[in-house]
């Protein structure tokens, strides 16, 4: 009943700013049919035609005032059941009591507020407030179930129409919840934003609201990226950019289409690739990272830097004599390189070779007595007290 009511034709009689004002209270709590007119005249020739459910007039109408409608409406049998509202301006006791024998019992005086008229208006249909908080109730309770099993669009709806009868911070934190779980991230926010209102304490509403807020933004950082990389003076920076936002979004594919077409833009950039090796490393991709990490190898087989990187995403893999295998070539290269043996140690350790990795951390120890990361591993090898940490 109470939501049936919410699809009530409401006319609304009264000039354009009083209209304006009226409708967006009625929107508040849920109706939204509305037929508006600015005079007397106009209203009759509506209420003939469309017979709302709700006429909200004002009793000063030009052309044929608001009693004078009233009236009218109840002369004809066939508009009985039309429910009216006379909006006034302040009326002293003798205003009052003329317009109560003439009929007129249903009286908003100005100014009033969106709950007046809210209560006014479930009046004339037979509801309580308690009837608007029963209601909720029942439609929150329907709705978390549908939340728990996943059903996010219908939650939502059964939200939204419980926070039209009771607007409750909670009501307004699981709408949040729904509009959240399907995408519409700037609804989210605006309806944690109420519940945050309504309850500056609510234990979950703001944390949630931030959370929404940065995934708007990265969502909306992600769109100018996309923007900009379909430019034809795209730069091989702004592809790897837009992979890099793809994987933040766990959009993997995206991901790997944005930096092939980084790589196509400047085949022969090393730096290019590390950074695209390094985003892959960074979110878990490390079969990727390896191969696109040996592609910068290739471009520039001296780069300590680049064996590091590569080793890390081989150890990554359990794939520890390979890595030990490129530590070894990198020191070939750069023999006194401490933290190379540190590396080597480590990896040589993980793969079982407990003897070899401190042989390994004493050249580290050798080069620079007071590696302090080398001296600490050390000690827990010897001690037997360490736990592998890739």
């Amino acid at each position: 009943m109470v939501h049936d009511i919410k699809e009530t034709r409401i006319l609304l009689a009264d000039n354009l700013t009083e209209i304006m004002n009226i409708r967006e209270q009625l929107r508040e709590f849920g109706f939204n049919s509305f037929t508006e007119v600015s005079n007397g005249l106009q209203a009759l020739t509506t209420i003939k035609k469309y017979k709302p459910g709700v006429i909200i007039a004002n009793l000063s109408l030009p052309k044929y005032s608001g009693l004078q409608i009233l009236n009218s409406v109840k002369a004809d049998k066939s508009l009985a059941n039309i429910k009216f509202i006379m909006t006034t301006a302040k009326l002293n006791r003798r205003e009052m009591a003329e317009l109560d024998k003439d009929g007129v019992t249903n009286i908003l005086q100005r100014p009033f507020t969106a709950e007046q008229l809210k209560g006014k208006l479930f009046e004339l249909f037979g509801l309580s407030p308690e009837d608007l908080i029963n209601a909720a109730t029942e439609l929150a309770g329907k709705a978390r179930k549908l939340f728990d099993e996943e059903h996010y669009d219908e939650a939502l709806k059964l939200y939204f129409k419980a926070t039209e009868s009771d607007p409750l911070p909670d009501y307004y934190f699981m709408l949040a919840r729904c509009y959240q779980e399907t995408g519409l991230l700037d609804q989210a926010i605006a309806s944690f934003k109420n519940a945050v209102d309504k309850d500056h304490k609510h234990p979950e509403a703001r944390a949630f609201m931030d959370t929404a807020e940065k995934k708007r933004d990265e969502r909306n950082r992600l769109i100018a990226l996309e923007a900009k990389a379909t430019m034809e003076n795209s730069t091989a920076d702004d592809h790897v950019g837009l992979g890099k936002a793809y994987l933040n979004d766990e959009k993997v594919e995206k991901a790997n289409s944005a930096f092939i077409r980084a790589v196509e833009k400047e085949p022969d950039n090393m730096e290019v690739r590390t950074q695209i090796g390094n985003a892959y490393l960074d979110n878990g991709l490390d079969g990727k990272a390896e191969e696109i990490f040996k592609e910068a190898i290739d471009i520039q087989p001296d780069s300590i830097h680049l064996y590091n990187r590569m080793a890390i995403a081989l150890r990554k893999q359990d794939k520890h004599s390979d890595a030990i295998d490129l530590y070894v070539k990198a020191l070939a290269i750069a023999p006194k390189d401490e933290g190379l043996y540190y590396n080597l140690a480590r990896a040589l350790a993980e793969s079982g070779q407990k003897q070899k990795a401190l042989k390994a951390l004493n050249k580290a120890l050798l080069i620079d007595p007071e590696f302090a990361e080398a001296k600490k591993l050390k000690e827990e090898y010897q001690s037997g007290n360490t736990e592998v940490v890739k």
